[in-house]
Protein backbone atom coordinates (compact mmCIF):
# COMPACT_ATOMS: atom_id res chain seq x y z
CA UNK A 1 0.00 0.00 0.00
CA UNK A 2 2.03 3.51 -1.11
CA UNK A 3 1.93 6.02 1.37
CA UNK A 4 0.49 9.20 1.08
CA UNK A 5 1.73 12.69 2.24
CA UNK A 6 -0.63 14.64 5.14
CA UNK A 7 1.04 18.06 3.28
CA UNK A 8 -2.06 19.65 0.89
CA UNK A 9 -1.71 18.72 -2.54
CA UNK A 10 -1.63 22.21 -3.81
CA UNK A 11 1.54 22.21 -1.90
CA UNK A 12 3.30 19.59 -3.27
CA UNK A 13 2.02 20.98 -6.94
CA UNK A 14 3.22 24.27 -6.45
CA UNK A 15 7.00 22.63 -5.73
CA UNK A 16 6.93 20.27 -8.39
CA UNK A 17 5.19 23.10 -11.04
CA UNK A 18 8.30 25.45 -9.77
CA UNK A 19 10.69 22.27 -11.12
CA UNK A 20 8.84 21.51 -14.05
CA UNK A 21 8.46 25.27 -15.15
CA UNK A 22 13.00 25.54 -14.67
CA UNK A 23 12.75 22.17 -16.85
CA UNK A 24 10.68 24.35 -19.31
CA UNK A 25 12.70 27.55 -19.51
CA UNK A 26 16.02 25.15 -19.80
CA UNK A 27 15.29 23.70 -22.84
CA UNK A 28 13.21 27.39 -24.37
CA UNK A 29 15.89 29.70 -23.14
CA UNK A 30 18.33 28.31 -25.66
CA UNK A 31 16.43 28.52 -29.06
CA UNK A 32 15.62 32.17 -28.29
CA UNK A 33 19.27 32.68 -27.76
CA UNK A 34 20.98 30.84 -30.34
CA UNK A 35 20.79 34.00 -32.89
CA UNK A 36 22.47 35.90 -30.12
CA UNK A 37 25.19 33.48 -29.09
CA UNK A 38 25.53 33.30 -32.90
CA UNK A 39 26.67 37.00 -33.44
CA UNK A 40 28.79 36.90 -29.96
CA UNK A 41 30.63 33.89 -30.83
CA UNK A 42 30.69 33.73 -34.38
CA UNK A 43 30.95 30.00 -35.14
CA UNK A 44 27.50 28.75 -35.64
CA UNK A 45 28.90 24.61 -35.77
CA UNK A 46 30.23 24.88 -32.58
CA UNK A 47 27.27 27.16 -31.15
CA UNK A 48 24.59 23.96 -32.11
CA UNK A 49 26.17 22.21 -28.87
CA UNK A 50 24.69 25.09 -26.65
CA UNK A 51 21.57 23.00 -27.80
CA UNK A 52 23.65 19.52 -28.93
CA UNK A 53 24.97 18.91 -25.52
CA UNK A 54 21.82 19.69 -23.28
CA UNK A 55 19.64 17.35 -25.35
CA UNK A 56 22.59 14.78 -24.98
CA UNK A 57 22.39 14.60 -21.36
CA UNK A 58 18.68 14.89 -21.69
CA UNK A 59 18.38 11.64 -22.87
CA UNK A 60 20.64 9.53 -20.66
CA UNK A 61 18.92 11.39 -17.56
CA UNK A 62 15.65 10.44 -18.16
CA UNK A 63 16.94 6.95 -18.11
CA UNK A 64 19.73 7.29 -15.59
CA UNK A 65 17.99 9.55 -13.00
CA UNK A 66 14.37 7.79 -13.19
CA UNK A 67 15.93 4.58 -12.40
CA UNK A 68 18.29 5.84 -9.75
CA UNK A 69 14.75 8.09 -8.17
CA UNK A 70 13.14 4.59 -7.57
CA UNK A 71 16.14 3.12 -5.98
CA UNK A 72 17.01 5.78 -3.89
CA UNK A 73 14.16 8.12 -3.46
CA UNK A 74 12.30 10.55 -6.11
CA UNK A 75 12.85 13.43 -3.89
CA UNK A 76 16.41 13.55 -3.38
CA UNK A 77 17.26 12.92 -7.07
CA UNK A 78 14.95 15.61 -8.27
CA UNK A 79 16.73 18.19 -5.39
CA UNK A 80 20.24 16.75 -6.43
CA UNK A 81 19.38 17.57 -10.74
CA UNK A 82 18.33 21.07 -9.99
CA UNK A 83 21.31 21.55 -8.03
CA UNK A 84 23.58 20.54 -10.45
CA UNK A 85 21.55 22.45 -13.04
CA UNK A 86 21.78 25.55 -10.50
CA UNK A 87 25.75 24.95 -11.10
CA UNK A 88 25.14 24.55 -14.69
CA UNK A 89 23.70 27.70 -15.53
CA UNK A 90 26.43 29.63 -12.96
CA UNK A 91 28.85 27.99 -15.02
CA UNK A 92 27.67 29.34 -18.24
CA UNK A 93 26.60 32.89 -17.22
CA UNK A 94 30.54 32.96 -15.70
CA UNK A 95 32.19 31.47 -18.81
CA UNK A 96 34.01 34.07 -21.27
CA UNK A 97 34.63 31.05 -23.27
CA UNK A 98 31.73 29.16 -25.54
CA UNK A 99 33.37 25.90 -24.41
CA UNK A 100 32.36 26.74 -20.79
CA UNK A 101 28.93 27.86 -21.97
CA UNK A 102 28.35 24.83 -23.64
CA UNK A 103 30.16 22.63 -20.38
CA UNK A 104 27.29 24.30 -18.51
CA UNK A 105 24.50 23.80 -20.97
CA UNK A 106 25.17 20.37 -20.91
CA UNK A 107 25.04 20.29 -16.85
CA UNK A 108 21.44 21.91 -16.82
CA UNK A 109 19.91 18.76 -19.65
CA UNK A 110 19.84 16.41 -16.42
CA UNK A 111 16.86 18.75 -16.32
CA UNK A 112 14.94 16.03 -18.81
CA UNK A 113 14.27 14.02 -16.03
CA UNK A 114 12.34 16.41 -13.84
CA UNK A 115 8.60 15.41 -15.32
CA UNK A 116 9.15 11.58 -14.84
CA UNK A 117 10.37 11.98 -11.64
CA UNK A 118 7.42 14.43 -10.71
CA UNK A 119 4.65 12.54 -12.20
CA UNK A 120 6.56 9.55 -9.72
CA UNK A 121 6.08 11.92 -6.53
CA UNK A 122 2.26 12.53 -7.46
CA UNK A 123 1.54 9.08 -7.50
CA UNK A 124 3.29 8.77 -4.27
CA UNK A 125 1.68 11.44 -2.36
CA UNK A 126 -1.74 11.80 -3.70
CA UNK A 127 -4.86 9.82 -3.97
CA UNK A 128 -6.23 7.80 -6.78
CA UNK A 129 -9.33 10.12 -7.13
CA UNK A 130 -6.89 13.22 -7.27
CA UNK A 131 -3.97 11.73 -9.38
CA UNK A 132 -5.53 11.87 -12.73
CA UNK A 133 -6.66 15.87 -12.63
CA UNK A 134 -3.37 16.80 -10.98
CA UNK A 135 -1.74 15.20 -13.77
CA UNK A 136 -3.64 17.25 -16.28
CA UNK A 137 -3.07 20.11 -14.35
CA UNK A 138 0.75 19.20 -14.71
CA UNK A 139 0.76 18.53 -18.33
CA UNK A 140 -1.28 21.88 -18.58
CA UNK A 141 1.50 23.87 -17.05
CA UNK A 142 4.04 22.32 -19.04
CA UNK A 143 2.35 23.56 -22.24
CA UNK A 144 2.06 27.02 -20.81
CA UNK A 145 4.99 27.51 -19.51
CA UNK A 146 7.07 26.17 -22.71
CA UNK A 147 6.02 29.45 -23.92
CA UNK A 148 6.08 31.74 -21.25
CA UNK A 149 9.91 30.59 -21.30
CA UNK A 150 9.90 32.21 -24.68
CA UNK A 151 8.80 35.59 -23.72
CA UNK A 152 10.76 35.55 -20.47
CA UNK A 153 13.85 34.74 -21.90
CA UNK A 154 13.37 36.91 -25.35
CA UNK A 155 12.86 39.98 -22.48
CA UNK A 156 16.06 39.04 -20.68
CA UNK A 157 18.41 39.20 -23.93
CA UNK A 158 16.27 42.60 -25.55
CA UNK A 159 17.45 44.40 -22.03
CA UNK A 160 20.02 42.54 -20.39
CA UNK A 161 23.37 41.10 -21.50
CA UNK A 162 22.91 37.64 -22.55
CA UNK A 163 24.52 35.54 -19.14
CA UNK A 164 21.41 37.39 -17.14
CA UNK A 165 19.58 34.59 -18.94
CA UNK A 166 21.86 32.26 -17.09
CA UNK A 167 21.79 33.87 -13.95
CA UNK A 168 18.12 33.60 -14.27
CA UNK A 169 17.93 29.81 -14.59
CA UNK A 170 20.17 29.10 -11.97
CA UNK A 171 18.10 31.47 -9.27
CA UNK A 172 14.62 29.19 -10.96
CA UNK A 173 16.59 26.25 -9.71
CA UNK A 174 17.45 26.63 -6.64
CA UNK A 175 13.92 28.23 -5.75
CA UNK A 176 12.61 24.64 -7.02
CA UNK A 177 15.05 22.82 -4.98
CA UNK A 178 14.43 24.86 -1.84
CA UNK A 179 10.51 24.23 -2.29
CA UNK A 180 10.79 20.67 -3.27
CA UNK A 181 12.95 20.22 0.13
CA UNK A 182 10.30 22.02 2.27
CA UNK A 183 6.83 20.87 0.78
CA UNK A 184 7.63 17.56 -0.58
CA UNK A 185 7.83 14.88 1.54
CA UNK A 186 10.66 12.71 1.27
CA UNK A 187 10.78 9.31 -0.85
CA UNK A 188 10.71 5.58 0.27
CA UNK A 189 13.49 4.42 -1.85
CA UNK A 190 12.66 0.92 -3.16
CA UNK A 191 15.02 -1.80 -1.40
CA UNK A 192 14.06 -4.62 -4.03
CA UNK A 193 14.99 -2.51 -7.25
CA UNK A 194 17.28 -4.37 -9.77
CA UNK A 195 20.72 -3.26 -9.31
CA UNK A 196 22.02 -0.16 -12.09
CA UNK A 197 23.14 -0.67 -15.38
CA UNK A 198 25.93 1.41 -15.13
CA UNK A 199 28.09 0.39 -18.19
CA UNK A 200 24.72 1.00 -20.15
CA UNK A 201 24.96 4.44 -19.01
CA UNK A 202 28.67 4.72 -19.25
CA UNK A 203 28.32 3.65 -22.47
CA UNK A 204 25.57 5.63 -24.41
CA UNK A 205 26.28 8.96 -23.93
CA UNK A 206 30.12 8.75 -25.28
CA UNK A 207 28.74 6.80 -28.45
CA UNK A 208 25.77 9.35 -29.22
CA UNK A 209 28.06 12.11 -28.77
CA UNK A 210 30.81 10.61 -31.10
CA UNK A 211 28.41 10.74 -33.75
CA UNK A 212 27.13 14.22 -33.59
CA UNK A 213 30.98 15.28 -33.25
CA UNK A 214 31.89 13.30 -36.58
CA UNK A 215 28.95 15.17 -38.08
CA UNK A 216 30.41 18.73 -36.73
CA UNK A 217 33.88 17.32 -37.94
CA UNK A 218 32.32 15.87 -41.30
CA UNK A 219 32.84 19.55 -43.38
CA UNK A 220 36.73 18.60 -43.32
CA UNK A 221 36.08 15.48 -45.31
CA UNK A 222 34.88 12.14 -44.15
CA UNK A 223 38.40 10.44 -44.98
CA UNK A 224 39.96 12.43 -41.90
CA UNK A 225 40.52 10.73 -38.69
CA UNK A 226 38.47 12.92 -36.67
CA UNK A 227 35.47 12.49 -38.94
CA UNK A 228 34.95 9.63 -40.78
CA UNK A 229 37.02 7.17 -38.29
CA UNK A 230 34.94 8.65 -35.30
CA UNK A 231 31.79 7.88 -36.88
CA UNK A 232 32.72 4.47 -37.20
CA UNK A 233 34.02 4.11 -33.56
CA UNK A 234 31.05 5.56 -32.42
CA UNK A 235 28.73 3.26 -34.19
CA UNK A 236 30.89 -0.12 -33.05
CA UNK A 237 30.51 1.46 -30.02
CA UNK A 238 26.69 2.06 -30.33
CA UNK A 239 26.43 -1.76 -31.75
CA UNK A 240 28.67 -2.46 -28.08
CA UNK A 241 26.14 -0.58 -26.31
CA UNK A 242 23.06 -2.28 -27.57
CA UNK A 243 24.42 -5.61 -27.13
CA UNK A 244 25.02 -4.75 -24.02
CA UNK A 245 21.56 -3.99 -23.18
CA UNK A 246 20.12 -6.88 -25.01
CA UNK A 247 21.60 -9.23 -22.77
CA UNK A 248 21.80 -7.34 -19.76
CA UNK A 249 18.56 -8.65 -16.63
CA UNK A 250 18.43 -5.15 -16.04
CA UNK A 251 19.12 -2.87 -18.70
CA UNK A 252 19.31 1.29 -17.83
CA UNK A 253 17.24 1.80 -21.77
CA UNK A 254 15.12 -1.54 -22.53
CA UNK A 255 15.71 -1.75 -26.00
CA UNK A 256 14.06 -5.31 -26.25
CA UNK A 257 10.47 -3.59 -26.62
CA UNK A 258 11.87 -2.28 -30.24
CA UNK A 259 11.18 -6.34 -31.16
CA UNK A 260 7.38 -5.59 -31.22
CA UNK A 261 7.25 -3.85 -34.90
CA UNK A 262 4.14 -1.44 -33.11
CA UNK A 263 6.71 0.22 -30.85
CA UNK A 264 9.61 -0.29 -32.99
CA UNK A 265 7.77 2.16 -35.46
CA UNK A 266 6.33 4.45 -32.72
CA UNK A 267 10.01 5.03 -31.87
CA UNK A 268 10.59 5.66 -35.12
CA UNK A 269 8.34 8.69 -35.31
CA UNK A 270 9.42 9.64 -31.82
CA UNK A 271 13.06 9.71 -33.84
CA UNK A 272 11.66 11.80 -37.06
CA UNK A 273 9.98 14.42 -35.12
CA UNK A 274 13.50 14.82 -32.68
CA UNK A 275 15.44 15.07 -35.08
CA UNK A 276 13.57 17.83 -37.18
CA UNK A 277 10.10 19.16 -36.35
CA UNK A 278 11.35 19.24 -32.79
CA UNK A 279 13.69 22.11 -33.32
CA UNK A 280 11.41 24.15 -35.57
CA UNK A 281 11.80 27.18 -32.67
CA UNK A 282 15.38 27.12 -34.25
CA UNK A 283 14.54 27.55 -37.56
CA UNK A 284 11.74 30.33 -36.87
CA UNK A 285 13.44 32.42 -34.24
CA UNK A 286 16.38 32.38 -36.73
CA UNK A 287 14.74 33.98 -39.39
CA UNK A 288 12.59 36.17 -37.26
CA UNK A 289 16.07 38.02 -35.82
CA UNK A 290 17.87 37.64 -38.60
CA UNK A 291 17.90 41.23 -40.70
CA UNK A 292 16.22 41.95 -43.42
CA UNK A 293 19.10 42.72 -45.68
CA UNK A 294 19.62 39.28 -46.00
CA UNK A 295 17.30 38.18 -48.13
CA UNK A 296 15.71 35.92 -44.97
CA UNK A 297 14.46 37.21 -42.23
CA UNK A 298 12.24 39.98 -40.39
CA UNK A 299 14.95 41.76 -38.68
CA UNK A 300 12.39 41.44 -35.01
CA UNK A 301 14.08 41.82 -31.53
CA UNK A 302 14.04 38.48 -29.43
CA UNK A 303 10.74 40.05 -27.25
CA UNK A 304 8.99 40.10 -30.79
CA UNK A 305 10.31 37.29 -32.33
CA UNK A 306 9.33 34.96 -29.36
CA UNK A 307 5.61 36.34 -29.76
CA UNK A 308 5.60 34.43 -32.66
CA UNK A 309 5.76 31.33 -30.71
CA UNK A 310 2.57 31.86 -28.58
CA UNK A 311 0.39 30.17 -30.90
CA UNK A 312 1.87 26.43 -29.57
CA UNK A 313 0.66 27.53 -26.49
CA UNK A 314 -3.21 27.84 -27.45
CA UNK A 315 -2.86 25.21 -29.92
CA UNK A 316 -2.29 22.71 -27.42
CA UNK A 317 -5.69 23.24 -25.59
CA UNK A 318 -7.05 22.53 -29.28
CA UNK A 319 -5.20 20.34 -30.76
CA UNK A 320 -4.70 17.93 -27.55
CA UNK A 321 -8.68 17.00 -27.45
CA UNK A 322 -9.00 16.96 -31.16
CA UNK A 323 -6.08 14.09 -31.13
CA UNK A 324 -8.03 12.50 -28.78
CA UNK A 325 -11.18 12.90 -30.67
CA UNK A 326 -9.39 11.73 -34.02
CA UNK A 327 -7.74 8.30 -32.35
CA UNK A 328 -11.16 7.35 -30.90
CA UNK A 329 -13.18 8.10 -33.90
CA UNK A 330 -10.46 6.41 -36.45
CA UNK A 331 -7.52 5.08 -34.59
CA UNK A 332 -4.39 6.16 -33.90
CA UNK A 333 -2.50 4.86 -37.34
CA UNK A 334 -4.63 7.47 -38.97
CA UNK A 335 -4.21 10.09 -36.01
CA UNK A 336 -1.02 10.02 -35.99
CA UNK A 337 -0.80 10.04 -40.04
CA UNK A 338 -2.85 13.37 -39.95
CA UNK A 339 -0.70 14.68 -37.83
CA UNK A 340 2.71 14.06 -39.48
CA UNK A 341 0.66 15.19 -42.97
CA UNK A 342 -0.07 18.51 -41.15
CA UNK A 343 3.25 19.17 -40.13
CA UNK A 344 4.89 18.71 -43.41
CA UNK A 345 2.46 20.99 -45.33
CA UNK A 346 3.25 23.45 -42.57
CA UNK A 347 6.32 24.12 -43.74
CA UNK A 348 5.32 24.38 -47.45
CA UNK A 349 4.35 28.63 -47.33
CA UNK A 350 7.66 29.56 -45.70
CA UNK A 351 9.59 27.87 -48.84
CA UNK A 352 8.34 30.35 -50.61
CA UNK A 353 8.47 33.45 -48.45
CA UNK A 354 11.13 34.07 -46.23
CA UNK A 355 9.94 37.34 -45.46
CA UNK A 356 6.53 37.71 -44.71
CA UNK A 357 5.27 37.85 -41.18
CA UNK A 358 1.47 36.26 -41.83
CA UNK A 359 3.35 33.33 -43.66
CA UNK A 360 5.64 33.17 -40.28
CA UNK A 361 2.61 33.46 -38.17
CA UNK A 362 0.81 31.11 -40.35
CA UNK A 363 3.72 28.34 -40.59
CA UNK A 364 3.66 28.33 -36.55
CA UNK A 365 -0.15 27.70 -36.10
CA UNK A 366 -0.16 24.97 -38.25
CA UNK A 367 2.84 23.32 -37.27
CA UNK A 368 1.96 23.79 -33.81
CA UNK A 369 -1.33 22.33 -34.28
CA UNK A 370 0.41 19.29 -36.21
CA UNK A 371 2.97 18.54 -34.03
CA UNK A 372 0.78 18.13 -31.20
CA UNK A 373 -1.74 15.79 -32.40
CA UNK A 374 1.36 13.86 -33.79
CA UNK A 375 3.20 14.01 -30.47
CA UNK A 376 -0.17 12.81 -29.03
CA UNK A 377 -0.83 9.77 -31.14
CA UNK A 378 2.62 8.45 -31.54
CA UNK A 379 2.34 8.50 -27.25
CA UNK A 380 -0.94 7.09 -27.27
CA UNK A 381 0.56 4.41 -30.18
CA UNK A 382 3.23 3.31 -27.33
CA UNK A 383 1.00 3.28 -24.36
CA UNK A 384 -1.43 0.58 -26.50
CA UNK A 385 1.31 -1.69 -27.90
CA UNK A 386 3.39 -1.68 -24.72
CA UNK A 387 2.73 -4.56 -21.84
CA UNK A 388 0.76 -3.36 -18.64
CA UNK A 389 3.87 -3.55 -16.81
CA UNK A 390 6.22 -1.97 -18.73
CA UNK A 391 4.44 1.43 -20.43
CA UNK A 392 6.90 3.23 -17.95
CA UNK A 393 9.83 1.61 -19.94
CA UNK A 394 8.54 2.44 -22.87
CA UNK A 395 7.63 5.77 -22.87
CA UNK A 396 10.86 5.85 -21.46
CA UNK A 397 12.76 4.84 -24.64
CA UNK A 398 10.68 6.75 -26.36
CA UNK A 399 11.55 10.10 -24.51
CA UNK A 400 15.60 8.32 -25.43
CA UNK A 401 15.14 8.39 -28.92
CA UNK A 402 13.13 11.53 -29.12
CA UNK A 403 16.01 13.32 -27.65
CA UNK A 404 19.53 11.36 -29.00
CA UNK A 405 17.97 12.31 -32.53
CA UNK A 406 17.37 16.19 -31.30
CA UNK A 407 20.97 16.24 -30.46
CA UNK A 408 21.93 14.89 -33.69
CA UNK A 409 19.48 17.37 -35.66
CA UNK A 410 20.26 20.22 -34.06
CA UNK A 411 23.68 19.33 -35.46
CA UNK A 412 22.96 18.68 -39.27
CA UNK A 413 20.34 22.17 -38.87
CA UNK A 414 23.52 23.87 -38.05
CA UNK A 415 25.79 22.20 -40.75
CA UNK A 416 23.15 23.04 -43.42
CA UNK A 417 22.90 26.71 -42.13
CA UNK A 418 26.63 27.18 -42.12
CA UNK A 419 26.55 26.26 -45.44
CA UNK A 420 25.73 29.18 -47.58
CA UNK A 421 26.00 32.33 -45.71
CA UNK A 422 25.60 36.18 -46.84
CA UNK A 423 28.19 39.04 -45.54
CA UNK A 424 27.27 42.38 -45.14
CA UNK A 425 29.17 44.97 -47.55
CA UNK A 426 31.07 46.40 -44.71
CA UNK A 427 32.48 44.62 -41.29
CA UNK A 428 30.32 42.55 -39.55
CA UNK A 429 28.46 39.38 -38.92
CA UNK A 430 27.30 36.87 -41.71
CA UNK A 431 24.22 35.29 -41.95
CA UNK A 432 22.09 32.05 -43.41
CA UNK A 433 20.81 33.20 -46.75
CA UNK A 434 17.84 32.26 -48.33
CA UNK A 435 18.85 28.81 -50.13
CA UNK A 436 20.56 27.64 -46.56
CA UNK A 437 16.99 27.84 -45.19
CA UNK A 438 14.94 26.54 -47.97
CA UNK A 439 17.63 23.92 -47.78
CA UNK A 440 16.34 23.68 -43.99
CA UNK A 441 12.56 23.65 -44.48
CA UNK A 442 13.19 21.03 -47.29
CA UNK A 443 15.11 18.68 -44.28
CA UNK A 444 11.96 19.40 -41.86
CA UNK A 445 9.59 18.13 -45.02
CA UNK A 446 11.73 15.12 -45.41
CA UNK A 447 11.64 14.29 -41.42
CA UNK A 448 7.83 15.16 -41.44
CA UNK A 449 7.40 12.65 -44.36
CA UNK A 450 9.58 10.20 -42.67
CA UNK A 451 7.11 10.23 -39.34
CA UNK A 452 4.22 10.27 -41.84
CA UNK A 453 5.57 6.81 -43.73
CA UNK A 454 6.43 5.23 -39.94
CA UNK A 455 2.89 5.47 -39.22
CA UNK A 456 1.80 4.70 -42.23
CA UNK A 457 3.60 1.12 -41.91
CA UNK A 458 2.03 0.20 -38.49
CA UNK A 459 -0.60 -2.84 -38.54
CA UNK A 460 -3.56 -1.21 -39.06
CA UNK A 461 -5.39 -1.37 -35.56
CA UNK A 462 -9.26 -1.53 -34.27
CA UNK A 463 -11.53 1.60 -35.63
CA UNK A 464 -11.62 3.25 -32.10
CA UNK A 465 -9.25 3.47 -29.39
CA UNK A 466 -11.66 2.27 -27.08
CA UNK A 467 -11.53 -1.03 -29.40
CA UNK A 468 -7.50 -1.03 -29.14
CA UNK A 469 -7.19 -0.99 -25.34
CA UNK A 470 -10.58 -3.84 -24.95
CA UNK A 471 -8.52 -6.05 -27.32
CA UNK A 472 -5.20 -5.70 -24.87
CA UNK A 473 -6.64 -5.95 -22.43
CA UNK A 474 -8.97 -9.01 -23.52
Amino acid sequence: MKRLSARPTWLIMLALAIAEITSSFEVSMAFVALPTMNRVFADPATVSWILSGFFIASAGSVALFSRLGDMYGRRRMLILILLVAAIGSLMSAMSDSLAGVIAGRTLQGLTGAVLPLCLGLMRENMQPKTLAVNIGIMSGILGVSAGLAFLVAGAIIDHFDWRAMFYFSAGMALIGAIAIWAWVPASQPDANRPRLDTLGAVLFVPAISGVMLSITFGKAGWLQLQSGGLLIASLLLLAVWVRHELHHPWPLINVRLLADRRILLANLVFAAIGIGPMLSATVILAIAQQPEWTGAGLGLSATASSLLTQPTTFMGFIAGPAAGLLAARYGVRTAMMTGAAIVALGWLPLLVNLTAMPILLLNVIVFSFGIVVLFSAASNQIVLASPLERTSEAMGLAQVSRGACAALGSQVIALILAGSMVEPNGPGQAFPDAGAYRLVLIYLVLCSLAALISAWLLPRPPKSLDGAMTQRVC
